[in-house]
């Protein structure tokens, strides 16, 4: 493999064939999440960074031709349920989600960066982190190494190490957010990188990245969607409805009776009972007894 441009180095697997339109290609097409808002509609739904593809949006695919489409049909059900067919490239599974786009704290109805993609389900997704160097810009970035997985930027996906090596080199000296995916906790997380080559080792970022079969990313042990930490997902919309009790105007919760509060004690007793005191011995005893 090359020197990926003073990346430090890489291990490569075998080399991945392109298909150009022939029988071993099945491409699919859609809107991919490149940014999920927390706390927005798209979080509640369980939306996956860089692994989610909408792909239809009550029952209307979305067709390159028409990329519009989406925020057409996204504005539609504004304040109301949109049905959602995501296909996830991390599971290779399609699912069905319901959202309610709407206006929230932040920007958008969703809350969400999207943009029309294409992807082959085959393909290695991400590039693996085999080795982080001491004092490197991958250590200050909390690299993990042989759990994390380099996926892109919010403008780019890294397809193969040639563009992690462009996205590298025109950021030299600048701050640099990478997405990141960990196998480990199986989430996606924000780092920032910043490249250079003054950091005191070799490479740009200080660490030993690797591609292809050896260094895929491992089949999920838990649904698209579910919360990494094991909490209980809200449906859309549904992520603020608890039960707040009412009282009419001027009133409040009703106020505790009187013999309740007779039975709290006051203070803390100031010593301990006398009874109880000769009960405790007065020193520890100077040594063991003989067995």
């Amino acid at each position: 493999c090359p020197s990926l441009c003073g990346l430090r180095g890489a291990v490569c697997g075998p080399p991945r064939s392109v298909a150009m339109g022939g029988s071993s290609s099945h491409e699919i097409g859609g809107v991919r999440v490149f940014k999920v808002h927390p706390g927005s509609p798209a979080a509640e739904a369980g939306l996956e960074v860089f692994f989610d593809f909408i792909i239809e949006v009550n029952g209307t695919k979305m067709d390159p031709s028409c990329q519009q489409a989406f925020a057409e049909k996204i504005q539609e059900s504004e304040n109301a349920q949109a049905k959602l067919v995501v296909f996830n490239t991390r599971a290779h599974t399609t699912r069905e989600v319901t959202v309610m786009p709407r206006k929230w704290t932040g920007s958008g109805l969703l809350g969400a960066t999207v943009r029309f993609d294409v992807v082959d389900p085959v393909e290695n997704q991400g590039i693996r982190v085999l080795e982080v160097f001491p004092n490197s810009p991958a250590a200050h970035a909390g690299l993990v190494p042989f759990q994390d997985f380099l996926l892109g930027t919010a403008q780019s996906v890294f397809h193969d190490i040639d563009e992690l090596v462009e996205a590298v080199t025109n950021n030299i000296n600048q701050r640099m957010q990478v997405y990141v995916y960990n196998a480990d906790s199986e989430s996606v997380r924000e780092v920032i990188l910043v490249p250079n080559n003054d950091w005191g080792g070799d490479g740009c970022i200080g660490c030993d990245i690797g591609t292809g079969l050896l260094h895929r990313i491992p089949a999920p042990r838990r649904l698209p969607g579910a919360s990494p930490t094991g909490a209980p997902a809200f449906a859309a919309g549904q992520a603020a409805q608890f039960h707040v009790p009412s009282y009419p105007p001027g009133g409040g919760p009703p106020a505790v009776p009187q013999q309740v509060l007779q039975q709290v004690p006051q203070q803390v007793p100031q010593q301990v009972p006398q009874q109880v005191a000769q009960q405790v011995p007065q020193q520890v005893p100077q040594q063991m007894p003989q067995q």
